[in-house]
């Protein structure tokens, strides 16, 4: 398929999308206001407050009065669990990742299920029809790859990544690492490329990607600024590949292998590749 075979196709997808909210809208009529996209705002800005306030590594004290009501030594186990023990780091890390699944999955699902009453697949969790785009997983992958072995001969890279210091200790921590980092990516791939694209499509037709891409690069406040940047490109290519497919799947794919292979580069580099 040619660059102008791929560019009609393109338009004519975003033509649909465009259709399918104008006749939305049309059917809402000019002064009734939009009460669903009301509430997806807030319970995204909800979601990423907690998320900043709460689920990050060093937030695991949250749940010390609860255990103070079973325990005498709630303190010190916190400290040996997450701190002093010899897996303290990626105890907190799997915190964090908790933490996410919960804000980007759990939450924004309590919302599908007990408000809307619609259907989770319909928020970018369909696998139909996944396999006949596998062929843009693998461009992209492709397409990305050669980069990551640049960039990671930066020194704020490979001090940045991976980033549990102590994935090349032993089998068990780089793969215990790597399955919870996996989780963390489905559960963004689901928070902005699933729900807030699939919530806001039928009001703001394609623009939708252009919303859920402003979060998105907002939370690599932070990283290096290469990989901030280049959040802005990914959450375009993400959400139209989510939008056009109707699944995040093919992201979670592309996220993960690019993630991972950040880990293993920067291992690699640092000769501590086991």
């Amino acid at each position: 398929m040619g660059v102008t075979q791929l560019w009609t196709r393109f338009l004519d997808a975003v033509e649909q999308v465009e259709a399918e909210a104008d006749a939305a809208r049309a059917e809402r009529g000019p002064r009734r206001l939009d009460w669903h996209v009301f509430a997806v705002i807030i319970l995204v800005c909800v979601s990423l407050s907690i998320q900043e306030y709460y689920g990050s590594s060093s937030h695991y004290r949250v749940f010390e009065p609860l255990l103070k009501l079973f325990m005498e030594d709630a303190p010190r186990w916190l400290d040996d669990t997450f701190i002093r023990g010899d897996y303290g780091r990626l105890h907190r890390l799997f915190y964090w990742v908790s933490g996410t699944f919960f804000c980007y999955v759990a939450l924004p699902i309590l919302y599908i299920k007990a408000v809307r009453r619609d259907r989770v697949r319909d928020y970018g969790l369909s696998v139909q029809g996944i396999l006949s785009h596998s062929w843009i997983y693998i461009g992209m992958y492709l397409l990305v790859l050669p980069a990551l072995f640049v960039v990671g001969l930066t020194p704020s890279f490979q001090h940045t990544y991976p980033f549990y210091k102590q994935a090349h200790r032993s089998a068990y921590d780089f793969f215990a690492w790597e399955l919870a980092y996996a989780v963390q990516f489905m559960s963004l791939e689901f928070f902005f490329r699933g729900f807030l694209i699939h919530a806001l499509k039928r009001r703001f037709g394609f623009y939708c990607i252009v919303i859920s891409t402003i979060p998105y690069c907002m939370i690599h406040f932070g990283k290096p600024m290469p990989e901030t940047l280049g959040a802005i490109f990914a959450g375009l290519a993400l959400g139209t590949l989510s939008l056009f497919t109707r699944s995040i799947w093919l992201g979670v794919a592309i996220h993960v292998s690019v993630a991972v292979s950040m880990d293993v580069i920067s291992l690699w580099y640092q000769g501590k590749l086991f």
